[in-house]
């Protein structure tokens, strides 16, 4: 089994872990797992590049240290912790956005995808307001769920398994938003939160992957006796 392989495997049993730990409400599996997931994620991204010998991504790996942080600063609890963890994540969900915008085809279907995901998000922010102003994070979240919108939509330009990525990545932060809000009660939502970010980032990371240039091949060297005239 190749690295990139076993890494995978390593990702998507501790994502399943973690998903069980957070639908039992368990805070000892989610302090052990939570920050391992990123890094793995990381490891699978290096080693999947050097088997295709292709060089690494440093806006890809950069995205997923910005996420880890995101990850590890939520952990803490508290509305400040909330406040920097959405800026690690709305930096990380940044380099993706401007990477989409700078290499993906620019087509009509684009804008189609923006404004549908902007109404998206404006409906959610409408219904989950009062609740989010209780807390004071109703205009960040504004602000963070309006670059979401751009980085969901301008991920279909990627194709269809990056484009699904950055849809999971807005479910789930809308999943956390409904959370904060207290607007609904949704059963398993702490589960389902995190098997949409997991997911949704593992799609995004292969689909970046599966961009990455390969090698020419090198020309073959031509014999002395060749280049003597007949």
């Amino acid at each position: 089994m190749s690295r990139s392989r076993q890494a995978a495997v390593l990702f998507a049993v501790l994502g399943a872990v973690h998903a069980a730990g957070a639908a039992l409400h368990d805070d000892l599996v989610d302090n052990i797992t939570k920050p391992l997931l990123m890094p793995v994620l990381a490891l699978y991204a290096v080693a999947a590049h050097r088997e295709r010998g292709a060089r690494v991504s440093r806006r890809l790996l950069l995205s997923l240290a910005l996420a880890w942080a995101g990850d590890v600063t939520l952990q803490l609890g508290g509305t400040v912790a909330l406040i920097v963890g959405m800026v690690f994540f709305a930096l990380a969900y940044g380099i993706y956005a401007v990477e989409f915008i700078r290499t993906g085809p620019f087509r009509r279907r684009r804008w189609l995808f923006l404004a549908g995901y902007g109404a998206a998000v404006t409906g959610a922010l409408v219904w989950l307001w009062p609740g989010l102003s209780e807390r004071g994070v109703a205009w960040p979240m504004a602000g963070y769920g309006a670059l979401m919108a751009v980085m969901a939509a301008t991920a279909t330009s990627w194709g269809w398994r990056v484009g699904i990525g950055g849809g999971l990545l807005l479910a789930s932060d809308t999943l956390i938003g409904v959370g904060l809000a207290e607007t609904a009660d949704l059963p398993g939502r702490a589960a389902l939160v995190m098997a949409t970010y997991l997911l949704g980032q593992a799609l995004v990371v292969s689909g970046w992957i599966a961009r990455a240039p390969r090698p020419e091949p090198a020309a073959p060297l031509s014999h002395p006796a060749d280049l003597v005239p007949a």
